[in-house]
């Protein structure tokens, strides 16, 4: 026996809700829920397959783990859209109301769609190595964000803005994330077909959204549903036509297109949401890696502000004007892996607070002033930042350091 139409909505919503508010979200060196299914179960489970399968054949078995959401990703997208060219085209070229133009731009669509996922997921980021290093040498250290280092895994200088990504096992210019739906890191060079690949996502979706609603909107306005008698099928009485009686009716007899709407209209403002995100970093002159470390660096100053100005009122230390901005009082930033949707820490990195603004017990005696809060020397402006992206400094004809 089904759930009915608007409990399975409300529950599809709730799950949707909550993988985003657990996964997402979240932080797993915050959260306890988020911590036990992204950190401790996963181990859990490694753990018993190593004792199964033996820890060849389980990291084997990692190895390929890189490959799920792109699986996931073509199930989704090849499926949905399989859908859509197998009932609603045939919709189409039955509907008064939705052009048969559409059908063909709908295949325009569909080539844009894998074409901009294949292109942000075979263009390089941005491979920094001891031959090409002066290529992507082009912004200064801010002795904040980026000190003037060699990277410990490749042992070249870790330039700025530069991070080195464990899933690619390189070196990336201008680091974002990486990103698991495309299978690779996002960096100087391919961030631009990263951005395109959201675009183009974001009007597919919408598109889609739009035009099976009107499909829907053109049978019911069709056959006049809203006026029409409908039958409980388990007693036979008779139900007065009303918004959701109609759409369980549609719901029923368009399950397939239906489940793809939702799934459409859902993915459009996550999507967009997304979008926005990267826009918003962009504008602002910072990449996904640096917009966290930025976060940190927010988190440290207004604890050091609030300790300093308590102390201050207490007469516990005198008002001095700092000349070090408290950047070389914070301790080191802390470096670990970048996802879509921010820092992926485990166990380890959570423990270890030291190196993100979390103070030793030494150091918490200590009260300084912290200063103006720090300039992020990398945002050239709305438009200069724009076109650091679309024009990937380090692919420039002619290079010339701006700084």
């Amino acid at each position: 026996m089904g759930i009915g139409l608007v409990p399975g909505i409300i529950l599809y919503l709730f799950l949707t809700v909550s993988i985003i508010y657990i996964f997402i979200l979240n932080d797993a060196s915050t959260s306890k829920t988020n911590h036990c299914l992204t950190v401790s179960t996963p181990r859990f489970v490694l753990s018993i397959l190593r004792k199964i399968l033996g820890p060849k054949l389980v990291q084997k078995l990692e190895q390929q783990s890189k490959y799920c959401l792109v699986v996931v990703y073509l199930v989704i997208v090849l499926g949905s859209w399989s859908i859509m060219f197998t009932y609603g085209y045939s919709f189409i070229a039955k509907s008064n109301h939705v052009s048969n133009f559409h059908m063909y731009s709908g295949y325009v669509v569909f080539i844009l769609c894998m074409w901009s996922w294949r292109k942000a997921s075979t263009t390089c980021p941005g491979f920094i190595t001891a031959r090409n290093i002066s290529i992507f040498d082009n912004y200064p250290y801010d002795d904040l964000l980026f000190e003037n280092k060699n990277c410990p895994t490749k042992g070249i200088r870790k330039l700025p803005r530069s991070k080195y990504d464990r899933f690619t096992n390189q070196h990336v210019a201008r680091f974002d994330h990486f990103c698991g739906w495309i299978n690779n890191a996002v960096g100087e060079e391919n961030y631009r077909f990263f951005l395109l690949f959201l675009v183009i996502h974001v009007g597919m979706c919408t598109y889609g959204t739009a035009l099976t609603w009107r499909l829907f909107c053109g049978e019911v306005k069709d056959k006049n549903l809203l006026n029409a008698i409908f039958y409980n099928g388990v007693t036979g009485d008779e139900v007065k036509a009303d918004f959701w009686v109609v759409s369980h009716y549609i719901f029923m007899k368009h399950f397939q297109l239906c489940g793809v709407l939702i799934l459409m209209a859902a993915m459009s403002v996550v999507l967009f949401l997304f979008f926005s995100f990267h826009v918003y970093i962009t504008a602002n002159g910072m990449t996904t890696n640096e917009y966290y470390k930025w976060r940190q660096v927010k988190k440290w100053y207004k604890r050091e502000k609030k300790r300093y100005e308590k102390a201050l009122e207490e007469g516990k230390v005198k008002d001095n004007k700092s000349s070090l901005n408290g950047r070389k009082e914070m301790k080191e930033l802390s470096d670990v892996d970048v996802g879509c949707v921010g820092p992926i820490k485990d166990n380890e990195e959570s423990a270890s607070m030291n190196k993100n603004g979390r103070q030793t017990e030494e150091f918490e005696e200590s009260i300084i002033n912290p200063g103006p809060f720090p300039v992020n020397i990398y945002d050239r402006g709305f438009v200069e930042n724009f076109k650091e992206v679309i024009f990937p400094l380090s692919l420039r004809a002619t290079k010339t350091k701006s700084y």
